[in-house]
């Protein structure tokens, strides 16, 4: 049979840690800390483009109350009044498209200096750990916080980070838009989006468990696969292929149950998030049209008027800019809570102490 230090370190699989370390998120962030000039820039283009996309909304009011139906009620031909609103939408999408650009482009940079100066102390401490903590640990493991935990933080950081930025400022914004077309809609919609939310919250705390459990069975098949690739020839020598086999089959099927569940649950978030935003723009046409038909004035931040097509459609509109960022949310969560499990990993290594050199050999 294979070595017996070999054997310890590959008997260690699901010893690692479970659930996200405190402090993680406030460590990584203070890694950033460089980066505070570029994450200011980044956050204001993020809230321009927020900005722009709920500005354009009340843009279509606009256009549809004050000149589409008067145009059609009145036979004209005159469309200078469209083609300025119009114009106006395009400098105000063209306002958010290059925002939406520059922080990207800006979070690149930041993302790969980040990750770089992580690989860079991790590798630099590994070096100062004493022998022990080798033989110990199985080295595919340590191998895989440099790899996939590694990499799982550098789409966090590039991406998750900054989405779920967008979509916070996005919702409030549109809420803020909602509240200046209606404020008896905008309360079905935030009523409506609370019931929403638990249903997503039941979803995302079922699949963060299982993100969690995943990266550390991924580090689990990476320790294993290199214990036995090390040891091969010895494993042919004492014919320790069939349960290495075996042993390397139940962990592949650890990793395959965990990822699958992950998925499952994750996966289900933004179709669920879809169709019941699709259930919202019926509700509020029916209840706006409702309320239009009926005479009941529509209150809203400067005062009350009656509804209006132009209201409706720009409050639909609205709305799905309200809804469809706590699906993005929460699709990012499960990527952000599987970055922060990896990051875990990475400073439980950091956090090892190092081997004082007393010059004795």
């Amino acid at each position: 049979m294979p070595p017996k230090s070999s054997e310890k370190r590959t008997e260690l699989r699901g010893h690692g840690k479970r659930n996200i370390n405190p402090g993680t998120l406030g460590r990584l962030l203070s890694l950033m800390k460089a980066h505070r000039i570029k994450l200011a820039v980044v956050l204001l283009c993020i809230l321009l483009s927020a900005l722009s996309r709920a500005s354009t909304s009340l843009f279509l009011r606009t256009l549809i109350d004050d000149e589409i139906l008067p145009m059609i009620a009145q036979g004209s031909r005159d469309f200078s009044g469209i083609i300025r609103i119009v114009v106006a939408m395009a400098v105000v999408y063209g306002i958010g498209i290059l925002s939406i650009w520059a922080y990207n482009r800006i979070m690149v940079t930041v993302e790969q200096t980040t990750v770089k100066n992580i690989r860079d102390d991790l590798f630099a401490h590994v070096q100062t750990l004493p022998v022990r903590y080798f033989d110990t640990h199985a080295h595919g493991d340590i191998m895989s916080r440099f790899t996939s935990d590694v990499d799982t933080l550098r789409a966090a950081i590039s991406q998750s980070f900054p989405s779920m930025v967008s979509s916070f400022l996005s919702t409030l914004a549109a809420f803020g838009a909602m509240m200046y077309l209606s404020l008896s809609l905008t309360l079905f919609v935030v009523l409506f989006s609370v019931l929403l939310f638990v249903l997503v919250k039941v979803i995302v705390k079922r699949s963060a468990k299982y993100f969690m459990s995943q990266q550390i069975a991924m580090g689990d098949v990476n320790a294993y696969v290199e214990e036995m690739i090390e040891g091969q020839k010895v494993v042919k020598v004492f014919n320790y292929e069939n349960k290495a086999i075996k042993a390397f089959g139940e962990r592949t099927k650890e990793l395959f149950n965990n990822a699958n569940q992950a998925l499952k649950y994750g996966m289900i978030t933004m179709p669920v998030v879809a169709s019941m935003g699709f259930l919202l723009y019926v509700l509020i046409g029916i209840i706006g049209g409702a309320i239009g038909i009926l005479g009941i004035p529509n209150w809203r931040l400067t005062g009350s008027e009656a509804m209006t097509v132009g209201t409706i459609i720009s409050f639909i509109t609205l709305s799905r800019s309200f809804v469809n960022p706590i699906g993005q949310i929460s699709m990012q969560f499960n990527t952000v809570v599987q970055a922060l499990a990896g990051a875990s990993r990475i400073f439980e290594v950091m956090d090892e102490e190092s081997e004082h050199d007393t010059g004795v050999v």
